[in-house]
């Protein structure tokens, strides 16, 4: 479509109606300046145009203001007959075919498509695409929305879901469309091209769609990154082949999770911490060493298999859909013969949350001891799972939503978790009780850069004398107590990653940080790193002289 597709489509409904309605008037309008009338002396006149088209407004229209400046002649009423008798028909028309057209769903979408374009044009702030209104995307949007550095813009087809997404409400507000998301037009619309989109995040639960729709994005922007959603292996290879910069794999991260659980409850806890979770560890987070039963198929099932293989663990694996539909006996039958009275963990992992439930229930029901780990596919269904008792739920949605998040957001939480799972038991101990020590067991984690739009008077101190990470945390203030805030890692400008850098590290210009903190503290870091008074204090222990700072002038 065309900028202006809603103005030319009006045009060409209304061509006809439109002209119908002219003739309708300038017909009339001509033949009373040619019929000639009678003044009040009986003199024979000819009527101005103006006043022409001022009888026939007001008669074609029916207000009807009588004969003015005179007494018509017959010819002249002959005339006003025939306007009376073709122009209010002509009104009828052009206002039917209006009043359709404003019903028409083409002419709808035009208009809605082009206030689209037009709020997508006034953006003054960087922003992100997301394909897909789906729970995962909603998840998505709420955290973005907390955070307010980017602005979005959320294509679907289904017209219900923008609906749902504009009565939310969210502010700022964000410019949504019901469109085809792998079209090229809307994808150009959404403003794809323009150097200010940074992200696209495609989140169907159709991997041809989000495969469909990651091409085009390439095409159109090499620059941007883009963030898919992948549930089959060869999706999510495909996916990485065309350039697509994450590709968030549930079954792999929930997978993953469980190795880290079986491996130790405290780098799970820190995968959940990373992940939206806290750092207290409960008995939950302890999985059970002993045999286990895995109800699934597919990817999924398939997944934990290899990932209980890895762990040395003793599984049965039961393909639940096809028993439950080829059996003959009860329904606790097949799971007496996987052995549910011996087995310490049962994993219900079909992607039906009704048949979930009721192996969980059927499971209970037989050795009310066994640990039981769930896949959640609908976010609705959480409330019967916890009622249930369930050790352990995945949720498939907030999963995906959080993986996402990260990866905008805070990416270096990837590299963290990547490199802390090379430690050994002892550390990931450490690791935990540090950060709790420090803080508390729910810290904030956020991500920073070095320079001068964030921390611009860290950046300008640093570029002159050196600053270590102790010098600003520890005893800032000279009272005793240390900032509640811990760098987990700094990524240096040249891409090597230290991982939970000590006291005596440096700081330097064009670093990413992450930390985990308290609100409180992160506020008293920003006025450190923000103010020149205030960091030179901090770092040499005495007020400065006012103006007397050496890296400042």
């Amino acid at each position: 479509m065309h900028n202006e597709s809603s103005i030319w489509l009006f045009l060409r409904k209304m061509r006809a109606p439109l002209i119908v309605l002219n003739l309708a008037h300038a017909i009339p309008v001509f033949l009373l300046t040619l019929v000639p009338g009678i003044d009040a002396n009986g003199n024979s006149v000819h009527l101005s145009i103006f006043d022409a088209m001022y009888i026939v407004g007001y008669t074609a229209t029916t207000i009807g203001f009588g004969e003015i400046p005179y007494a018509f002649s017959y010819p002249q009423r002959i005339i006003i007959l025939f306007t009376i008798y073709t122009a209010v028909p002509a009104w009828f028309y052009a206002l039917g075919t209006l009043v359709r057209l404003f019903q028409d769903k083409v002419y709808i979408d035009a208009i809605k498509m082009n206030s689209f374009r037009r709020k997508v044009r006034h953006l003054n702030q960087d922003f992100i695409i997301i394909c897909g209104y789906t729970d995962s995307a909603k998840l998505l949007i709420d955290k973005l929305t907390e955070d307010n550095l980017y602005r979005l813009i959320v294509i679907d087809k289904n017209s219900d879901k923008i609906e749902a997404l504009q009565s939310e409400l969210y502010m700022p507000s964000i410019a949504a469309i019901a469109a085809d998301a792998s079209m090229t037009d809307v994808l150009k619309s959404s403003g794809i091209q323009s150097s200010s989109c940074k992200f696209l995040v495609t989140l169907f639960d159709d991997d041809q769609l989000n495969l469909k729709i990651a091409v085009r994005a390439r095409i159109l922007n090499e620059e941007i990154k883009i963030i898919a959603r992948s549930g089959i292996k060869h999706g999510g290879e495909n996916l990485t082949n065309i350039g697509v910069d994450h590709v968030i794999d549930i079954f792999s991260i929930i997978a993953r999770r469980i190795d880290f659980a079986l491996k130790s409850p405290y780098l799970f806890n820190l995968l959940n911490w990373i992940q939206g979770g806290n750092l207290h560890v409960s008995k939950t987070d302890i999985l059970p060493t002993g045999k286990y039963i895995v109800c699934s198929r597919g990817r999924f099932g398939n997944t934990v298999q290899n990932t209980l293989d890895r762990n040395n663990i003793e599984y049965t694996y039961l393909d639940i859909n096809k028993q439950l539909h080829e059996k003959v006996s009860s329904d606790q039958d097949f799971f007496f013969q996987a052995g549910i009275l011996e087995a310490s963990c049962i994993i219900a992992g079909t992607n039906d949350d009704a048949i979930n439930l009721s192996i969980v229930a059927t499971a209970r029901a037989i050795n009310p001891n066994i640990f039981v780990i769930v896949r959640e596919n609908e976010l609705e269904e959480r409330s019967l799972f916890s009622h249930l008792r369930v050790d352990k739920i995945f949720i498939l949605d907030q999963i995906a939503a959080l993986d996402g998040y990260n990866y905008i957001d805070r990416p270096m939480t990837l590299k963290f978790i990547d490199g802390i799972s090379n430690f050994n038991k002892e550390q990931w101990a450490e690791t935990l009780l540090r950060i709790t020590n420090r803080i508390n067991k729910r810290p904030k984690l956020l991500q920073m850069t070095i320079d001068y739009h964030h921390m611009y008077a860290l950046a300008h101190c640093i570029e002159s004398c050196p600053v270590t990470i102790g010098n600003i945390l520890n005893n800032p203030y000279k009272d005793g107590h240390d900032l509640k805030l811990l760098i987990l890692g700094i990524q240096r400008a040249n891409g090597d990653f230290i991982l939970l850098p000590d006291d005596n590290t440096h700081f330097a210009l064009n670093d990413r940080v992450l930390l985990a903190t308290t609100a409180a503290s992160y506020k008293k870091f920003e006025t450190i790193i923000n103010h020149y008074y205030e960091l030179y204090y901090v770092i040499n222990g005495v007020e400065a002289r006012r103006f007397k700072i050496p890296w400042f002038n």
